[in-house]
Formats: C-alpha cells, structure tokens, sequence
C-alpha cells in the first residue's frame, strides 16, 4: 500500500472516530430544559390522566415532534400492547409518531439487529409498559448481565436527553440495584428477601438489578394499592450491604408518576403527578434487633408526597404543594387511628389503603404523636409503629371534605417494625 494510500486510511479512520463521538455526544434539543429525565409511573395509568401523559410526549420534544419508541417486551402480548400505546399517544396526546420497539422474548436476536438499533436512535423518547420485569432482561441483556446493543442505543438516547417513561414493570426495570421480583410484605418481613421462591408469596429480587438506568433508588409500583410497605423496607434493610445496594427506595401508587429531571445532577427534582402519590423510604440509619426471635427494624424514615409535591432526589429536601396547608395546629381530629391488617391495600378513589389512613391520621391528630397498625396474619404478627416526633418532620393536607377525599402527604415520619 503506498503512503498516500495509508495517509487517506488513517484519515478516514479517524474522522469515523470523530463522528462516532459527536454522534454519542449529540444532545436533543430538550436536554437544556430537563436533562436526563424519567417517568416513573406506577402501573394502572388511566388513559385520560392528562398530566402523566401530556408530560412524557412534552418531556420527549413536545406536541407534533415527540418521537417515543414503545418498548412492551414485559406484556405476554407485545405486539397487541404496543398497538394500545402507540395509538394512545399519537391520537389522545399528539406525539409525532410513536413506534413498536420489536424487541421480545421471542424474537430476542432483534436485540442485536442494526435496523433495530437504528430505529431506536431515532426517537426522542420511550415508554415502557408493564408487564413481567424478567421479560424485559430475557429481551434486552445479554449474558454476563451485560447491554444488547438495542438497549446500550436506549441508554445512549436517555443521555443525550430522550426521556425514558415507565408503568409498572417498565418502571421496576430501571433500577440499578437489586430488582423486585415479587412477594407481599408479611412474608417479606416474616421470611426475607431471597432470590428464588420458596414459599409461595416470598419477596424475591433479582441481585444484579435491572437495566442500571436509575442507580440510586430501589424501585416498587403499584405500591400503597398492594401494601407493599413491608416488602419495600425490607428488601432495601436486607440488600443494603450488596455492591449495588442502597439506602432509599421509593414506591409509586397506581395512576401516578414521579417525574425526575436533571438526572445525576445537584438539581435532580422528582415531582408527583396523578392520583395518589410516592412513598420514600431512608433506611440509612436502620438498624435490626438481635434480642427479638423474628425480624425487627429501627430508625427508618419515610416520607409520602402527592401531587404538586416535589423533592431533590439528592438531598431529598421536600417541598409541599402551595395548595397544601401545614397540619401541625390545623389537625382536624384528637386522636389517630390504629389498623389490624396494616399492608391491606385494597383502597378506592374515595379510600386510602390502611398503611396511608394510619400514617395520615397521625398527622392529622391533636393529642397524638404515635400510632400502630399491625398485620393481620400471625404466628408471627407484626407490629408497624409510627410516629411524628423526629428532627424536620412534618405534614400537610389539602381539604376535600371528609377524610378519605383530603390530600395528605407528610415527610420524615419514624417507623419501626417488630414482633408482638
């Protein structure tokens, strides 16, 4: 080869190096308003809640521009689910185009197929529908837990600005510590969270995560309507000390979103849209009880925001809705309730789950600063006391007229959890 020839072969060589930069680097034009950004939305997302999902289409380039990829690998149905979504967006909230990801378990080899790649470089954002979280790692990770090409391409997109959205299975994907994979929260606190079943309603998890998109929260949905309290706290208490372990985990109701913008930044601020709300959970300074037979925790701290409530997801500084009033001297009862089946979630529109109306109520009491609901199964049975007392806690209503219809949310109540 003569050294002209070679000069040219470097040269090429390293413009195509150039190129693959600036196009990993490329931002999309809404990457200057929110950042990285997510949707997490909790399961059950009605088709008319205008504000979770005229958010993602504007948080993916806006009305007429946005271009969302529709990724349903955890429906058993995909193609069928994708079709739902798709119309959804571009007919019910005018997105641009919205585009079947065809991604599945059964036709895995897609994962690595370039017109599939390039078809996901593309878009400006995605959805990912609910499902079976497993599906999506058959569908999209490769052996060694390792990103197929089709999803190191979504995660190129989600840095350089397209926003990643999510409804139960699609959120509980994200995470990049130790993934929910099931149970219900006695067995949860009664058996510990393990990584294969054992018995039949035992809280599992898969150790190495999820996609590793959002790495420092463990993820839960359809949350307060299933009283998964339990489950929450105590897979982060027995995961914590794991390399991808952490301290915080949060919990979206159903017909809810947290949306979280200028991901990894000092300003990431999530804020709650929809009907119900978020559930956070500090467990930093928890520590268990070795003198009881059973299991037991001390020191967590959760907090409960509902809509028009927002939070640095860093330095999980809370800011009440202006349409919410401090309850400390408004509190519109003496005393606070107490439950015999603390983690029934079977709530309505016009009734809040147990763990949520106990928690409340203590608020929402003059002469109360403690309350207790304990489970409803036994042998054993636990107890769940809470109280109002800690450093920087508080809470905050907006009235509706009775109880169950008013809007409360609180920050930094103390819980702890133990044997009868």
């Amino acid at each position: 080869m003569s050294t002209c020839s070679t000069a040219m072969t470097q040269l090429l060589l390293c413009l195509a190096a150039v190129c693959v930069v600036v196009n990993a680097n490329v931002r999309l034009p809404q990457y200057t308003k929110y950042g990285k950004s997510l949707v997490l939305g909790g399961g059950v997302l009605m088709d008319d809640n205008a504000h979770v999902w005229s958010r993602i289409v504007d948080m993916a380039g806006g009305k007429a521009k946005a271009r969302i990829g529709v990724i349903s690998a955890a429906s058993d149905t995909p193609a069928t689910s994708a079709k739902y979504y798709v119309d959804l967006l571009v007919n019910n909230y005018t997105a641009l185009e919205a585009t079947f990801i065809p991604v599945t378990v059964d036709d895995v080899a897609k994962n690595s197929d370039p017109n599939v790649v390039k078809l996901i470089k593309q878009q400006t954002g995605f959805f990912i529908s609910g499902g079976d979280q497993m599906r999506l790692v058959q569908a999209y990770m490769l052996a060694g837990n390792l990103p197929s090409p089709a999803l190191q391409a979504i995660k190129d997109q989600y840095n350089g600005g397209a926003v990643i959205s999510g409804s139960s299975a699609g959120t509980a994907i994200l995470t990049a510590g130790p993934m929910v994979t099931g149970g219900s929260s006695w067995d949860a606190l009664r058996y510990g969270a393990q990584e294969s079943l054992t018995h039949s309603h035992d809280l599992t998890y898969r150790k190495a995560g999820g996609f590793g998109i959002y790495p420092e929260y463990l993820l839960d949905t359809h949350f307060s309507n299933r009283g998964r309290e339990g489950r929450m706290i105590r897979l982060l208490s027995d995961t914590r000390h794991m390399s991808n372990g952490v301290n915080y985990g949060l919990g979206v109701s159903e017909n809810t979103a947290l949306v979280v913008t200028h991901v990894g930044t000092n300003n990431e601020l999530g804020e709650v849209f929809g009907e119900l709300g978020v559930t956070f959970f500090d467990v930093s300074k928890s520590y268990t009880d070795p003198a009881e037979r059973y299991y037991s925790l001390r020191n967590v701290f959760v907090s409960y925001l509902t809509e028009g409530d927002s939070i640095n997801m860093k330095t999980r500084s809370v800011t009440f809705s202006p349409n919410k009033t401090p309850l400390l001297g408004n509190e519109g009862y003496d005393h606070a309730l107490t439950s015999n089946d603390i983690f029934f979630g079977e709530g309505s529109h016009h009734r809040k789950t147990e763990f949520l109306r106990v928690a409340a109520s203590l608020f929402d009491a003059r002469k109360d600063t403690m309350t207790h609901g304990d489970t409803h199964l036994t042998h054993p049975q636990f107890r769940v006391t809470m109280s109002k007392t800690g450093t920087d806690t508080a809470g905050y209503v907006e009235r509706h007229g009775d109880f169950h219809s008013d809007t409360h949310s609180y920050k930094n109540m103390y819980v702890e959890i133990g044997e009868i």
